[in-house]
């Protein structure tokens, strides 16, 4: 008799559990095909071959995927992946040994992140979603009906688009966010300089750093922050000479407005005035 009453449990649990497995299954070729992309683009950006991964890019995110900060990996492990109904869109689920750069040290912690791809031409091809917030700490999903449109410092825009983008980031004006126009170091002298970075948003936001131009030389720390409301960032460029200096900037993405600030980093001269 108990055997009958479990056997008769163990049957109602089950289909209650196939009840609620809703997910669509996909073609065994078409998971295949998308684990397969999805490891290769994860690898490419352990490897830092951008150019390669820009092959795999959706082509409404080409652009941003351009200007945007690269996170650093030391490896992953694909978890999971959830299928549209269609199987044209996708959210792949990995972990990854996130290597960030805090108080002058770099340190590796697992994380899970989610990144979504989509069908294009018959391709896999990895997209940016601008209504998500991809920070080293986890994902926030931007609700705009809270976006504050009151006195107080400027929210996030409602139309987060690439052409509200493109506005937004036109307003950013090195001026009103960092402490200096410009930052300033002896030719062939090792040196340091900070520059602090003022959120002036309502709500959060990541800060991704790095250098344009000549990198051999030049170093930023941290390289992506999660900074809140009113927060200042400091961060701390340093110079290596090297044998063959060009033009040279500090690049500072930030999301979720994708707006990109250029700080120019120059060599003093005899004639420079102080800052």
């Amino acid at each position: 008799m108990r055997f009958a009453i479990f056997r008769r449990l163990s049957l109602v649990l089950v289909s209650l559990t196939a009840f609620g497995q809703e997910r669509p299954v996909p073609a065994a070729e078409v998971d295949k095909a998308l684990r397969e992309r999805a490891a290769q683009f994860l690898q490419y950006t352990i490897d830092r071959s951008y150019r390669k991964a820009y092959e795999l890019v959706a082509e409404d995110t080409k652009d941003w995927y351009l200007s945007s900060g690269k996170p650093q990996y030391a490896g992953f492990k694909i978890e999971d992946i959830e299928y549209s109904k269609d199987f044209q869109q996708a959210t792949v689920k990995s972990k990854v040994k996130r290597v960030l750069s805090m108080n002058g040290r770099e340190i590796t912690t697992d994380l899970v992140i989610s990144e979504l791809w989509k069908m294009e031409d018959g391709k896999w091809m990895w997209y940016h979603d601008p209504d998500i917030l991809v920070t080293p700490f986890g994902e926030i999903k931007i609700d705009r009906s809270k976006v504050s449109t009151g006195a107080g410092p400027s929210p996030v825009p409602k139309d987060l688009g690439q052409a509200a983008a493109a506005e937004a980031a036109s307003k950013l004006t090195v001026d009103a966010s960092t402490s200096k126009k410009e930052l300033l170091f002896e030719k062939g002298q090792p040196g340091n300089d900070e520059i602090v970075y003022h959120n002036g948003l309502q709500g959060p936001i990541v800060v991704n750093a790095d250098i344009v131009g000549d990198y051999r030389a030049f170093s930023v720390e941290p390289a992506v922050t999660q900074l809140q409301s009113g927060k200042d960032l400091v961060l701390k460029v340093v110079y290596k000479p090297s044998e063959h200096p060009v033009g040279t900037a500090l690049r500072l993405v930030i999301d979720p407005l994708n707006g990109t600030l250029l700080v120019p980093i120059r060599f003093k001269s005899a004639s420079t005035d102080s800052r």
